[in-house]
């Protein structure tokens, strides 16, 4: 099911932004705009909303003369905007786009512009959602819900209690790189015939067990949460449509950056980058992906396995 894109526009008063946007630690914040070279009156896209961290670096850096597109699939994030500038003029702008980044291309025309000059994507699940009770964390008792966008597609509940075994076991191998998928999904398949799996710390029991209880320094449910979102949401699907859109509406010398928290996106990043600079098209800014020093991840734990690269259009 295609969910209808909704279009907010909101104009804020770019000296209150600092004050009056949401807290939000943004992952490699600086090396984004440093890389993305934004300068005063550009324009410029954060595909991935989230909590507004990003794109209150990126207002600073574009200045009242510059605009930022805001994507985020998450109406939410589009409502906590509206609440947090609901006092500002119209000065510096802000257009916020309730979609997803694999439209990126068609939202970047509809709001009128042919052309921009630098994109940002911050992959995977926000530290503001991971908050809500949506069922993205296993420590929590919540719905198994999962979808960024609650307006439509299935929920993480649909996916356990309607895919076969064997379907869940291709998830979990293929989107979490989950060496026990079998046994994982064998024990979600017995679980659910029992009574219907409703419960994200109820889901995280049952991969426990199977897997033996915690060990390592990841939670045994992490990789079996990571597979449902990725699938929920179509994730690496909507990454592949969305790079070569990206690319496609930039101007020359343009720049996109791409944080990825896993080897999968990273992987169609990298992949993607490097076929572009064969074919001339763009040029590589970032030779090997960057990566946050100590002193961010001790702040920001979220930080950890994030990967920044960065494109230039030719």
């Amino acid at each position: 099911m295609v969910c209808p894109p909704l279009t907010i526009m909101i104009n804020l008063y770019f000296h209150n932004v600092v004050k009056e946007m949401p807290s939000h630690i943004p992952v490699l914040s600086s090396e984004v705009v440093n890389l993305l070279q934004l300068k005063a009156g550009d324009v410029a896209v954060d595909a991935t909303l989230g909590g507004g961290g990003h794109t209150l670096a990126m207002l600073k850096a574009v200045g009242p003369k510059g605009k930022i597109i805001g994507i985020d699939k998450d109406a939410e994030s589009i409502t906590r905007l509206r609440q947090n500038s609901s006092r500002q003029q119209s000065n510096g702008q802000l257009v916020a786009i309730h979609g997803s980044y694999a439209d990126v291309g068609a939202i970047i025309e509809g709001c009128g512009y042919q052309r921009v000059d630098a994109i940002l994507f911050d992959l995977g699940l926000s530290t503001v959602q991971l908050a809500l009770a949506r069922g993205f964390s296993f420590l929590e008792s919540a719905p198994l819900d999962m979808r960024f966008d609650r307006s439509c597609g299935v929920t993480a509940e649909d996916v356990v209690n309607g895919y076969s075994r064997e379907e869940l076991a291709d998830i979990l191998r293929r989107f979490g790189q989950e060496p026990a998928a079998p046994q994982i999904a064998k024990a979600i398949f017995e679980a659910r015939r029992r009574k219907r799996i409703t419960d994200a710390r109820e889901l995280a029991e049952i991969v426990s067990r199977a897997k033996g209880g915690r060990r390592g320094r990841i939670h045994p449910a992490t990789l079996t949460f990571q597979a449902l979102r990725i699938e929920v949401n179509g994730e690496l699907a909507a990454l592949k449509e969305a790079l070569p859109q990206a690319l496609a509406v930039l101007k020359p010398s343009g720049r996109v950056a791409i944080i990825s928290y896993h080897s999968l996106e990273d992987k169609l990043v990298k992949e993607f980058f490097r076929e572009a600079a064969r074919m001339g098209k763009a040029k590589l800014i970032t030779k090997k992906a960057l990566q946050p020093d100590y002193g961010e991840i001790r702040s920001n734990p979220r930080a950890r396995s994030a990967k920044l690269r960065v494109l230039e259009k030719v």
